[in-house]
């Protein structure tokens, strides 16, 4: 039987759970390897001789060894890519079996993945069906230049295959495979995770679905969603099988099509009746749709703000959103206790302090339950990247690097910034401090500009103290971030 290994830094992925149920349908045998990454997250905790001391690599090549797979299978975003490249050298060397790569990254930029030393195969767009075929190509000694969706290499030859259609009926996929992660490690079993849709309706410009909206611009169905049935069969097994305490719904826009999201609900709501997150896309917000979710069990819900200015938002990020519907989208949610997290992104080139300073007081007037900022990042084939190339915001130099993945910076680590803009991190702390801050407080620190004074410290060590003291207990990421460190350190120094 072909033995495939999936390799996972970090945290639960549904790709690759989605991709183990289509080929265990198939017969294949399955395995998870994963590696915890403990303090080596580029966009997180980043401490070498931390990592160093941590690190499960030893045990990880037994493992695989023990397991002797015929292929190992990477997803890839950009933020993990040189990860993958190294771990693919050592899964080469230790197992020689056949590597291939998929994931955002890869499909972003196949001509630069497709030439690592230790790259066999690319997968572009969706694997689903392209992975099927590719295993049992490998285990009847068939024909695989063929496939579409693969890339393969072959000596000095590249078989460069094109798109099949996107999966229409996703009603026809398996339920993803959650023994995968919850069999090899428990602390998973908390949450259950899943997904309605796949896809996004949006093409906001700093974002993968701008990949593959370019990819999938001649399928007029990028966006596509499961029915109520299908997603209710699941849940309902997944209490069975797991009796997980809350779900969250990966979903890029869980509130897009309005009579499919209050159907929904009103199911859930009798058949499933367990809480739940999701990420919403604010324009689309009214008060019958916080209601209902409210009723169903919704604890929390993520959206986006990005930036304060509306003409900024539109001409550069590309997110037709309103500066007046993300306002009553913030005062619906808190005024339903739905614990309300709003993103902003930081860094743009062309940034002032007032534009920031706007933004602190937008969020006094609507303040959100937590701000979640990032620092902007320029992803491999996205619009935005393509743009600041265009205008000199980036070089020739830094594209390349941006496009192998070797700049780590996002959530706490700082980009490069100009001498005399350390208003950007002292304003970005205060909005992490907001939720401890009263309304008075809160307008104190913007009065005469006095969170010049806050000290510049970690990030991450903000970031930390934040969470642990200011979100909902059943909240997914959070809980799995702590619980991996606490499990994997527990496990490296006690074995236990």
């Amino acid at each position: 039987m072909l033995k495939i290994g999936f390799f996972c830094p970090g945290y639960e992925s549904l790709g690759i759970e989605f991709l183990s149920a289509s080929l265990c349908r198939q017969g294949f045998d399955t395995k998870l390897f994963f590696d915890p990454v403990l303090f080596s997250e580029s966009n997180f905790i980043d401490q070498a001789w931390l990592a160093h001391c941590f690190s499960f690599r030893c045990k990880i090549l037994k493992d695989l060894k023990e397991y002797s797979p015929d292929m190992v299978c990477f997803s890839v975003i950009s933020d993990n890519y040189q990860w993958a490249c190294r771990w693919a050298k050592d899964v080469k060397a230790a197992t020689g079996a056949r590597i291939i790569f998929g994931g955002i990254h890869p499909t972003s930029v196949p001509e630069n993945v497709i030439h690592e030393q230790y790259v066999d195969y690319i997968c572009l767009g969706e694997g689903d069906g392209a992975l099927v075929e590719l295993a049992r190509a490998m285990a009847n000694g068939g024909d695989d230049t063929g496939i579409r969706n693969i890339w393969k290499k072959q000596g000095h030859e590249i078989y460069r295959n094109p798109l099949r259609p996107l999966v229409s009926d996703l009603d026809s996929l398996p339920f993803p495979d959650k023994g995968i992660f919850y069999k090899a490690y428990p602390i998973f079993r908390d949450g259950y995770l899943t997904i309605t849709s796949r896809g996004c309706p949006y093409s906001c410009a700093y974002c993968c679905n701008n990949v593959y909206h370019e990819l999938y611009k001649s399928d007029s169905s990028y966006f596509r969603r499961r029915s109520v049935g299908h997603v209710m069969a699941e849940l309902e097994l997944a209490k069975q099988c797991y009796n997980p305490r809350y779900i969250a719904f990966a979903d890029d826009c869980f509130n897009h099509r309005g009579p499919w999201l209050q159907d929904f609900l009103q199911h859930y709501r009798h058949k499933v009746a367990l809480p739940f997150s999701c990420y919403l896309y604010p324009d689309m917000v009214d008060e019958d749709q916080v209601r209902h979710l409210k009723e169903a069990g919704c604890f929390k819900v993520q959206m986006g703000m990005q930036v304060i200015s509306q003409e900024k938002r539109n001409r550069i990020l590309g997110r037709r959103s309103s500066q007046d519907n993300i306002a009553r989208a913030i005062d619906l949610f808190r005024r339903y206790d739905i614990f309300v997290v709003c993103d902003a992104i930081f860094g743009f080139p062309d940034e002032t302090e007032d534009e920031l300073a706007q933004l602190a007081r937008f969020y006094i007037d609507h303040p959100p339950d937590h701000c979640e900022n990032f620092w902007l990042r320029y992803y491999p084939g996205t619009e935005i990247t393509r743009s600041a190339l265009a205008k000199g915001y980036i070089d020739e130099q830094r594209y390349a690097a941006i496009e192998s993945g070797a700049l780590k910076f996002g959530l706490c680590k700082r980009p490069e910034q100009p001498v005399g803009t350390t208003y950007a991190y002292q304003i970005r702390m205060l909005l992490m401090l907001y939720p401890f801050f009263s309304y008075n407080m809160r307008e104190w620190w913007l009065e005469k500009r006095r969170y010049r004074y806050i000290p510049v410290i970690s990030s991450m060590l903000m970031y930390v103290f934040v969470r642990l003291l200011h979100h909902p207990p059943l909240d997914l990421n959070s809980q799995r971030t702590w619980r991996r460190y606490v499990y994997f350190i527990k496990l490296k120094c006690f074995g236990v």
